[in-house]
């Protein structure tokens, strides 16, 4: 039982609510969160296997309020600065089973404590669990970018329902970007052979082929896909034959035109279905 909070005028409390004074009234959120004048004096709890935020704006909480946040979602939680400026001697990033008190010292500014272990700053920091997917015709990741990182990595084990290639598009809102602004340059190397392809004004990015049942393995770095500039693409496809004895190598350099801040991603087949797993890392910023 929590005290209730807050107080209201001639409101009279039990014995039980007064010995909770000190248990926190709480709130959990399985997606992005704006606080608002009801979390203050309350614990926000983040619970979301994807990258969430915890947005802070002015004008909402006076001077001395207090929230306290905590994560224990596999995605990496950031307490963001919207109108509001946040401050903090660590890390606003916080991750699984991590949290810490938000602070107000006025309206407009607040400083975060952390009281928990932050995201690692340093190296591939899981963004999204590893996900499984069967039989999909297509697979979405919304809310997997963000401020926190500007390079991400996509690593995906997979088969397929037939010999087929797969693609690839940012999304924005969980809508996804079909603009023809995808531009790639593609060296296949089979057996002693290489050869190039070039093509520019794609409507996604092409993957290259999955081989049937036997398991295809992507790594996929994006460079700066949440930031308003062109997204890089650099790409390695190993398709493997039904012994494993032969792989196949793709390796594309790309690129989407577009100054979009995406903030997730679509693979899809060109036809049959897709089955496996795909994990979303952000690259540390900071050593």
């Amino acid at each position: 039982m929590a005290t209730p909070f807050p107080f209201q005028s001639a409101a009279v409390l039990t014995s039980a609510q007064m010995n909770a004074i000190t248990t926190l009234p709480t709130s959990t959120k399985t997606a992005s969160h704006t606080l608002t004048i009801a979390d203050v004096g309350t614990r926000v709890i983040m619970n979301s296997a994807s990258a969430t935020t915890i947005t802070v704006n002015t004008s909402i909480f006076g001077a001395s309020d207090v929230v306290e946040i905590l994560n224990i979602g596999a995605g990496v939680c950031t307490v963001t600065a919207g109108t509001c400026t946040v401050g903090t001697s660590g890390s606003l990033a916080l991750a699984q089973n991590a949290g810490g008190t938000l602070t107000f010292i006025s309206t407009s500014a607040s400083v975060f404590r952390a009281n928990g272990v932050a995201a690692s700053g340093a190296g591939l920091v899981c963004v999204k669990a590893e996900t499984a997917f069967s039989a999909a015709a297509s697979i979405t990741a919304d809310n997997v970018f963000s401020s926190s990182y500007t390079n991400y990595r996509i690593m995906i084990r997979m088969t397929a329902g037939g010999n087929i290639n797969t693609f690839l598009r940012l999304r924005v809102g969980g809508v996804s970007s079909s603009a023809g602004n995808y531009n790639r340059q593609n060296l296949l190397a089979a057996s002693t052979t290489v050869s190039g392809v070039r093509a520019t004004a794609e409507t996604s990015f092409n993957l290259n082929g999955v081989n049937g049942a036997f398991f295809t393995t992507n790594v996929i770095d994006l460079f700066a896909p949440f930031l308003a500039e062109p997204t890089g693409l650099q790409f390695n496809n190993t398709v493997n034959d039904g012994a494993y004895t032969i792989p196949i190598i793709y390796i594309t350099n790309a690129n989407n035109t577009l100054s979009t801040s995406f903030d997730g991603f679509e693979f899809f087949p060109s036809s049959s279905t897709l089955t496996g797993t795909y994990t979303v890392y952000g690259y540390g910023k900071a050593v």
